[in-house]
């Protein structure tokens, strides 16, 4: 690995790809890390629903009844939503 970099940006959420991004563009040389096996940030999700139940060590596989494990995204963040 190079080990001169202009910028090290360190995370994958929104903020971080986007300045990430822009400094490619414009000619930087840029080191993008992130200490999580996965990217997003507070924006991510797991998926498949079986990684969720490797994530949080839960004893059995998700039941049949739930179908396909790529139908889902849960998100590791949990969010608030108001309707009227």
């Amino acid at each position: 690995m190079d080990e001169e970099y202009d910028v090290i940006v360190l995370g994958t959420g929104l903020t971080e790809c986007i300045l990430s991004g822009i400094m490619s563009v414009n000619g930087k040389k840029v080191l993008h890390m992130d200490r999580n096996p996965y990217y997003g940030g507070e924006s991510s999700s797991i998926t498949p629903l079986e990684e969720l139940y490797k994530r949080f060590t839960l004893p059995d596989s998700p039941p049949e009844s739930m179908g396909r494990g790529r139908d889902w995204n849960v998100d590791l963040i949990p969010k608030f939503l108001m309707d009227r």
